[in-house]
């Protein structure tokens, strides 16, 4: 995945810089929610909803990959 395209679901969601930053250590750069967590100083609870919330968003833009792009009549 791009930084563009990282950044703009990121973005949809509306996750905060931190939360954000924890989703791209895992996602990325493989790292476990707890060795993120760890390193920003923040809750793994907090990286554990913010990554699934992510996940998420991604399973439903796939979901619509065959739907798009939708027209705007």
């Amino acid at each position: 995945m791009k930084l563009e395209q990282f950044n703009h679901v990121a973005d949809l969601i509306g996750l905060k810089k931190q939360s954000r930053e924890a989703v791209w250590l895992m996602e990325i750069d493989g790292m476990t929610g707890y060795a993120a967590a760890k390193q920003l100083d923040i809750s793994e609870s907090t990286v554990s909803r913010a990554h699934a919330r992510f996940r998420r968003a991604i399973k439903e833009i796939n979901a619509m990959a065959s739907h798009l792009p939708l027209e705007t009549r």
